[in-house]
């Protein structure tokens, strides 16, 4: 597949390695496509690896992954122009009391958003294996084929992908969430994750 990352910090980057790693085509949007550091990030993941602006990004991908701290949601956004059709997946955060899953519906209006990633630390992202078993991600969406791909890419990166279902539910475990890092920050550090344990089921996807 290919795929745009728009975002090469720590979530945008851990995710494009993750990716490549697997064979698919990741080209990373940037205001500096050019700059020493998206050539040491390059250099680090190997040839199936690129970087353009992040229009040429978001034009070139079959799937977006949005990968930038929410202050920056809408001015990316605007720099990716026509989105209708694509799957964008939303892994963005806000921090001002606003939803940034409906922030990103509202302004890549047509678009296929997926919200995923965004559930769990970095550090957990990079190493989602945890003893014998590998870190749950949950992921919510209107577009059942949208969920679907984003599920197999997120199983294929190693992650025990949990389908949340609609915005409002997602919107109840990013709560839960809130409160089990709150609290349980302090004693682990950032290097864990949550497991949901569920008896055999068969896969949605």
């Amino acid at each position: 597949m290919n795929m745009a990352i728009i975002g090469s910090g720590h979530i945008g980057g851990t995710l494009g390695r993750a990716w490549a790693k697997k064979g698919h085509r990741v080209t990373f949007g940037s205001r500096d496509p050019q700059g020493d550091r998206m050539r040491a990030l390059l250099e680090s993941i190997g040839p199936n690896a690129s970087a353009a602006s992040v229009q040429e990004a978001s034009l070139s991908g079959d799937l977006i992954v949005l990968a930038v701290p929410g202050t920056e949601i809408e001015r990316v956004l605007e720099e990716a122009g026509e989105l209708r059709g694509k799957i964008v997946v939303n892994a963005t955060i806000l921090f001002d009391g606003r939803s940034a899953d409906a922030e990103v519906r509202r302004l890549a209006e047509g678009a296929r958003v997926v919200r995923a990633f965004h559930t769990s630390t970095w550090e957990a992202l990079a190493n989602p294996r945890f003893g014998g078993g590998n870190a749950t991600l949950f992921m919510s969406g209107e577009d059942e084929d949208a969920k679907r791909t984003v599920y197999r890419l997120g199983a294929e990166a190693g992650f025990d992908m949990v389908d949340a279902g609609g915005a409002e539910a997602m919107a109840e475990i990013e709560k839960a969430l809130f409160t089990f890092w709150t609290v349980l920050s302090p004693k682990f550090g950032r290097d864990y994750a949550i497991r949901v344990l569920r008896r055999e089921e068969a896969q949605p996807y």
